[in-house]
């Protein structure tokens, strides 16, 4: 028996006052890791605005929230006038706002919020595949942070979207067809198809792009005693430590912080490696050696080698 469409939850709910069609700013607010970036680059897609410096994948307006987070009252006012001068519709997203909603109203009194809200251990699981955070205090902030919007919401009543981000996965169409209503925007057929292709919930771009232990690398060479390559990290600035497995058994680490070695290394930059085995160890002829930064999910290239 089919079921009543009406009796689907469908995870959004729109509220305040909807009368006042009048075109401004949307803001989205979340937790970090908790849909933000699903929901910015869905209005990207429909042709919003989400400022000079917001890119794929994550769809951030650098520029105003650094003036923002600055305290620096004076160039965001003017970042928010250019904006409103320059564009019918645009967007700001930032999840360290989701602390700062009191001030966000009083700069933008008449911006529409979409909140987006995940299930806690999935937002403190992706953390630590990226952060390297530990999961109950992530799952701890990420609640602390979502009473905050409680609080926002019933003190001031704003014109606003609460979604679900499983839902909104679950049930893509609904929730961009109530988006492209609370924003009263109308996108071609191309627009609204390319911000339905938009939503995935697990976009392997945007876990590559924001994890802190992405790393780039290769085994160049293995003997009977030694193991060289190189090795560094995308996203922060320090030496990465190697770990070297023989025959898939774990046999050290190192830090790769030799002068470039070449195969592919930045050449101005000291990140090879040579690692000696312990002693009482030895690479067999025909052993089978492979390597990867602590921390990281992903073999260095040219992973695994075989000796001989």
């Amino acid at each position: 028996m089919p079921k009543n469409d009406a009796l689907i939850n469908k995870g959004v709910v729109v509220i305040g006052d909807q009368d006042d069609k009048i075109p401004s700013p949307i803001i989205v607010i979340g937790t970090a890791r908790g849909g933000t970036s699903m929901v910015a680059g869905v209005l990207a897609k429909l042709g919003v605005f989400m400022g000079d410096r917001a890119s794929h994948p994550v769809y951030e307006d650098v520029r105003l929230s650094e003036a923002f987070e600055k305290q620096d009252m004076a160039q965001t006012a003017l970042i928010v006038k250019e904006y409103q001068t320059r564009y019918a519709r645009w967007g700001w997203k930032r999840p360290s706002i989701i602390d700062h909603l009191d001030e966000v109203d009083a700069l933008l009194p008449n911006a529409r919020y979409v909140f987006i809200y995940k299930d806690i251990l999935s937002i403190a699981q992706r953390n630590s595949i990226s952060m390297l955070a530990e999961i109950t205090e992530g799952m701890d902030r990420a609640l602390s942070q979502y009473r905050k919007t409680l609080r926002f919401v019933r003190q001031k009543s704003p014109r606003a979207m609460l979604v679900s981000y499983e839902k909104a996965s679950a049930y893509p169409e609904a929730f961009l067809s109530t988006l492209e209503s609370f924003c009263g925007i109308s996108p071609s057929q191309e627009e609204h198809q390319t911000a339905l292709a938009f939503i995935d919930p697990e976009p392997e771009d945007y876990i590559e792009a924001t994890r802190i232990t992405k790393s780039q690398g290769k085994l160049l060479s293995c003997d009977s005693r030694r193991v060289s390559g190189w090795a560094r990290y995308v996203h922060k600035k320090q030496h990465a430590e190697v770990e070297v497995f023989v025959d898939d058994r774990s046999v050290g680490v190192v830090v790769a912080n030799e002068p470039s070695p070449g195969g592919g290394a930045p050449a101005n930059e000291p990140c090879g490696f040579t690692f000696t085995l312990p002693a009482g160890e030895s690479l067999s002829e025909d052993a089978s050696v492979r390597a990867r930064v602590v921390n990281d999910v992903v073999d260095l290239g040219n992973s695994p080698v075989r000796v001989g």
